[in-house]
């Protein structure tokens, strides 16, 4: 039998590996028999960077090393490979315990350093201000997240938290929101050189409140609400046409999950709103491009609901602009919003709607997925897909008696529009071309959702609803008005402006 050599020569070095697959174990939750110490972290096990900053982070605070004394993404290929640097690093320092840690004593009054503040006393106060201001638990403010695009925290509430960071650390200047301050990481580096000489201990944590429960259900179901007693869970439905579609659910007896991210004020307003308004309703906060997040999702709705009826997948992410501006890094977030989180959302949905003995799933697209219209190259691209995978959903899940349909949305006059160059101009343009002169509104979507949810519609399967007034039918009103060329991204002169759709991905 071999034995890694995280295992051999230093004192403790089994119990190193030990607890580095604990500390695995619990990041991942994979059992410990696959978190073996020679196993590919990515290619084996498909942990990825970001979940792999996390296990260092975790490990590193079971150490207690300094974060970037850790290796990086590629450079910790195994879990052998992390031990074996925990080791060198413990055996090279001063010596410390590294078996079972005895009880902690009474910690001291907060005292003034006269030196400059740790490394890790400055990240776990950064981290500390950052849990208290956007109220996310601490485990997932890792130092490499990328504060927009993985944990949903805008520049906005960026700057709340810098703002905070500022008055605590007693900063003269401090960091504001920067594409270079794109992680905690980088933020804690731009505050160390600003910091003065005494700085105080780390600030506590303030625990997460927990989530907002639902009202109890009404003992018999009244004829006026048709989904009394069924469950259902909207993404991305802080704000716009997803918040317009939840509340229609709860007033139709339902309870409802409301689910935001990138908006999670918004989404904790639209519960307290559905709630306030004598309807059932909590808000989950998370990603559907993330698969920790959806973990989290789902386990919370089967812990706290049992099971679930309906799912609307509104959840939507892509570039509004031209067509020659769209960047990898936008196809890959549309595609991981609207393809793979629309994926696994009916996934995990399955198995707690067949609990129920069935359940119906609606997914969002545009009309404009099988039609031109300038600027929506990217949603137009990506919702296609959307469709396409309706109809694949409908046909996998119909023996577990869930149909999945789709409603495909035109122009609708909200939040969105406001997203699109020259909006005015474009409005009363497609104002002009529709039949009836009117473009729909948020209800109008609603009404179509809440059909093909309900029993009226139950065979119905597969199938992608058009609701856009007639536009889709006509040419005027989806070509551009100028013909000149557009310079290409690669030519701009550092002005160009690029409307980003982010609906509570």
């Amino acid at each position: 039998m071999s034995t890694h050599p995280s295992q051999q020569g230093a004192p403790g070095a089994t119990n190193i590996l030990e607890r580095v697959r604990s500390c695995a174990a619990s990041v991942t939750r994979y059992p410990l028999d696959i978190l073996t110490a020679d196993a590919q972290l990515e290619d084996e096990l498909g942990i990825d960077s970001v979940k792999l900053a996390e296990i260092a982070a975790v490990v590193a605070r079971e150490f207690k090393l300094p974060p970037e004394q850790l290796p990086k993404a590629g450079k910790a290929r195994t879990l052998g490979a992390i031990a074996e640097v925990v080791t060198r690093v413990l055996a090279d320092s001063t010596p410390v315990v590294v078996v079972a840690k005895p009880a902690p004593a009474p910690a001291p009054a907060p005292v003034a350093s006269p030196g400059p503040v740790a490394v890790v006393d400055l990240e776990a106060r950064v981290r500390a201000v950052f849990a208290r201001v956007t109220r996310y638990p601490e485990e997932l403010l890792t130092l490499e997240a990328d504060l927009e695009d993985e944990l949903g925290i805008d520049s906005v509430k960026q700057a709340e938290v810098l703002a905070v960071l500022v008055k605590e650390l007693g900063l003269v200047t401090g960091p504001t929101p920067s594409r270079r301050l794109r992680t905690i990481a980088a933020i804690c580096e731009a505050a160390r050189v600003s910091l003065p000489a005494p700085v105080a201990s780390a600030a506590p944590v303030v625990a997460v409140p927990a989530a907002v429960r639902p009202s109890p259900a009404p003992g018999v179901p009244r004829a006026d609400l048709p989904f009394a007693g069924k469950i259902a869970l909207v993404t991305g439905s802080g704000k716009g046409i997803g918040k317009v579609i939840a509340t229609r659910l709860a007033r139709a007896g339902a309870t409802v999950v409301v689910n935001s991210f990138h908006s999670r004020e918004e989404g904790e307003r639209t519960t307290q709103e559905i709630l306030a308004a004598g309807g059932k309703a909590l808000h989950v906060w998370g990603s559907v491009a993330q698969e920790e997040h959806l973990e989290r999702m789902f386990s919370a709705i089967d812990a706290q609901l049992g099971g679930l009826d309906f799912l609307v997948c509104n959840a939507s992410n892509g570039l509004i602009g031209p067509f020659d501006r769209i960047t990898p890094r936008d196809w890959d977030k549309a595609f991981r919003t609207c393809i793979t989180g629309s994926y696994e959302c009916a996934m995990r949905a399955r198995p707690l709607m067949a609990r129920r003995g069935g359940g119906s799933i609606v997914t969002m697209s545009t009309s404009m997925s099988q039609r031109y219209m300038h600027d929506l190259g990217c949603q137009g691209v990506v919702k296609a897909a959307v469709e396409s995978l309706t109809r694949y959903l409908a046909a996998e899940l119909a023996p577990e008696g869930i149909r999945t349909n789709c409603v495909s949305a035109g122009p609708v006059h909200g939040e969105l529009l406001g997203m699109f160059p020259d909006a005015a101009a474009r409005v009363a343009r497609w104002e002009a071309a529709t039949p009836g002169r009117q473009l729909c509104t948020a209800d109008d979507v609603a009404d179509v959702t809440e059909l093909l949810l309900g029993s009226k519609t139950q065979r119905v399967n597969g199938a992608i609803w058009v609701v856009d007034a007639g536009l889709s039918g006509t040419v005027d009103g989806l070509l551009p008005v100028a013909t000149e060329p557009r310079p290409s991204r690669h030519h701009t002169n550092g002005h160009e402006v690029r409307a980003l759709l982010a609906l509570d991905s």
